[in-house]
């Protein structure tokens, strides 16, 4: 999904400035927003757009990522008010000394006088400091991927995080070499743990924030120094959540996802519990109940023990991006099913403002739970107006480590808008359903995932929905993976595949990738192609390939880092000699182009190749046409 903004990057110590990075002119720029006087600025001209900036905390400079095509580049610095990069005599670099690489983060102590960045070269984090426009210094290097969560209000330590079940899951690095060593906090499979950020105003004693996720739930947790690692198992929940320091000394702001949906909390670690049972719903419902459910024991004896939390009042949907200002209003980017998305401002401790309805369209849109022996199946799906069975696309999401949402698509309006039905499936894997529902599936990469679609899809035709010879699938990044996997392993079930910047070939995707991705797959897979080989060869596409026998349209960038071209043009050669009938398209802008033109380009394609694919509309299936019951088999990979 594209959307026209994010939410405002605030410069801490001047209210009336702030970052955004808005499309301007279809690619994304950095704009700088002058609240006291609503003018808006726009800071760059990228041709390929630009998809990070920040704001000094003093609001003096605007920091923006200077990328190429394969995403890398380095942090660029420019006055607030405008002054041209160069005119003081350097190259407007807002951190000397450090070399091009990959955004792993950046971060500025209290007053703005030291900045931190980290950056990926080849296969190592490199960690810098310095003062902003000034000369870098290097605090560490480590191999693989470590991010830049933030640097301590004093400026003395840093807070990066790695593999969340990994012995770097957070590693703390002093910024003067004459302090003591490094520390790490491990996580492992049973515990993993995520940095967010340092309380801006603990300065004595850095306090750092973070998400905990250990018996299958996820808590909100503290770290100082004097006292270590700290849960509040009042702030616990069954379904994956952030956080962040929220005004006064111990606020906490929670973002909640559960089921495709957000909603916001907050919370004060600084208070003792209130009478009675005030903790935010810590027994939400998991995949096997979509309905709310009455607190049991424990929950109620840690609602004894919870900090104050008062819940947020939104409209529903999702809450896509969120940031503070300093006044403490918060600036969402909120969308629904049927509402693109918008700014929203939410005022704490105010009456709640009257929240936008939804917009009227012509969709009919429902949720559906596919029960399986391990849980319920959570899908989203939206069709024409009107009686069924239509043809039907399946649009995997990414990740996998994300979901499918009660928000707004405009891929989804414009499939149904051609006369598809279009299915959201958050498969095992997906966030927002839980430690289980994400992790417990051994370690059968795609495999499990492509059955969750098949027992969605058996159920659609069952029930009338889907055309049982005509359901395909669409997914982008993982998704395509997913999609591409499905129609060799699956062949009986999808008579169309479209996947654009997809894994077509695991284990030279893996060699080929960024560390970050790597690090993500030993993860999965538990180990590499070489510790493991039968995982790969059984989660790999290419395994499947000889049995593809419908459409499939493959979209890839020459300059993809993260699903690397060679390996999908090898599967296109695979698809030419075994004469199944398929499109390669190419396209710019790397994994994820930054310029909407090339999204709309993609999309139009998809529905183009979909339409030749399936030219015309088939009769109602028979009464025999039950789940279960495979479609017909195309001939020598014909088109339907």
């Amino acid at each position: 999904m594209t959307q026209a903004f994010q939410s405002p990057g605030f410069a801490a110590l001047a209210a009336d400035r702030a970052v955004e990075t808005r499309l301007v002119e279809e690619r994304w720029q950095a704009v700088a927003w002058d609240l006291g006087t609503g003018r808006r600025r726009v800071v760059t001209d990228r041709p390929g757009g630009v998809h990070l900036s920040e704001i000094e905390p003093d609001g003096e400079a605007i920091w923006w990522f200077d990328t190429d095509s394969a995403g890398e580049g380095r942090w660029r610095r420019e006055p607030f008010t405008g002054a041209a990069n160069g005119s003081d005599g350097t190259d407007g670099s807002a951190l000397l000394g450090v070399p091009p690489g990959r955004p792993y983060g950046v971060a500025f102590d209290r007053t703005g006088a030291l900045a931190a960045v980290a950056v990926g070269v080849d296969d190592t984090s490199h960690c810098y400091v310095g003062p902003p426009a000034g000369e870098g210094r290097l605090i560490g290097s480590a191999p693989g991927y470590l991010g830049l969560a933030d640097l301590s209000p004093d400026g003395r330590l840093l807070a990066l995080g790695g593999r969340p079940d990994g012995d770097d899951a957070v590693v703390l690095w002093p910024t003067d070499a004459r302090a003591d060593g490094r520390l790490r906090l491990a996580g492992d499979r049973r515990r993993r743990l995520w940095p967010i950020e340092f309380n801006p105003l603990a300065i004595s004693e850095p306090e750092l924030l973070l998400v905990v996720e250990e018996d299958e739930r996820y808590t909100v947790a503290t770290w100082r120094a004097g006292t270590g690692l700290r849960g509040y198992p009042g702030l616990s929940f069954d379904s994956q959540i952030t956080a962040g320091w929220y005004r006064g000394p111990r606020g906490v702001l929670i973002q909640h996802e559960r089921a495709g949906r957000s909603r916001l909390l907050l919370a004060d670690l600084g208070l003792p519990a209130a009478p009675g049972p005030t903790a935010p719903g810590p027994t939400a419902p998991g995949p096997t109940e979509p309905g709310p459910t009455e607190p049991g024991p424990t929950a109620r004896r840690q609602a004894e023990h919870a900090p104050p939390v008062r819940e947020i009042s939104t409209p529903g949907g999702t809450i896509h991006d969120l940031s503070c200002a300093p006044d403490g209003a918060l600036h969402c980017v909120w969308s629904r099913e049927s509402t693109p998305p918008r700014p929203l401002v939410l005022r704490p401790g105010t009456q709640p403002a009257d929240h936008p309805g939804p917009d009227r369209d012509d969709t009919s849109r429902s949720r559906r739970w596919t029960p399986r022996p391990y849980g319920r199946i959570h899908s989203f799906v939206s069709t024409p107006a009107g009686p069924g069975p239509w043809p039907t696309l399946f649009l995997v999401h990414g990740g996998p480590a994300t979901h499918d949402r009660d928000s707004y698509d405009p891929r989804v309006n414009a499939l149904v808008g051609r006369g598809f039905a279009v299915v959201r499936t958050n498969y095992r894997g997906s966030t927002g359903y839980g430690a289980r529902w994400q992790h417990d599936y051994g370690h059968r990469v795609g495999l499990a995932q492509i059955e969750d679609l098949a027992a969605v899809r058996a159920e659609l035709v069952a029930d009338g929905t889907a055309l049982a010879r005509r359901t395909g699938l669409c997914g982008f990044s993982w998704g395509g993976y997913l999609t591409l996997l499905a129609m060799g392993a699956q062949p009986e079930l999808w008579s169309l595949g479209m996947a654009a910047q997809p894994i077509a070939d695991y284990p030279a995707a893996y060699r080929a990738t960024t560390p970050a991705l790597r690090a993500l797959d030993r993860q999965l897979f538990g180990g590499t192609p070489e510790e493991v080989p039968e995982r790969y060869r059984a989660a790999d596409p290419r395994s499947y390939v000889h049995r593809v026998r419908s459409p499939v349209l493959l979209v890839a960038s020459r300059t993809d880092e993260r699903c690397p071209p060679d390996q999908v043009a090898g599967y296109a050669a695979d698809l030419r000699r075994l004469a199944v009938p398929h499109e390669l398209l190419w396209v710019d802008g790397g994994h994820y182009s930054r310029r909407t033109a090339d999204h709309r380009s993609v999309l139009a394609a998809m529905v183009r190749f979909a339409e030749r694919a399936w030219p015309a509309p088939l009769p109602r299936p028979p009464q025999g046409d039950r789940p279960g019951v495979p479609a017909e088999p195309m001939e020598g990979g014909e088109q339907p």
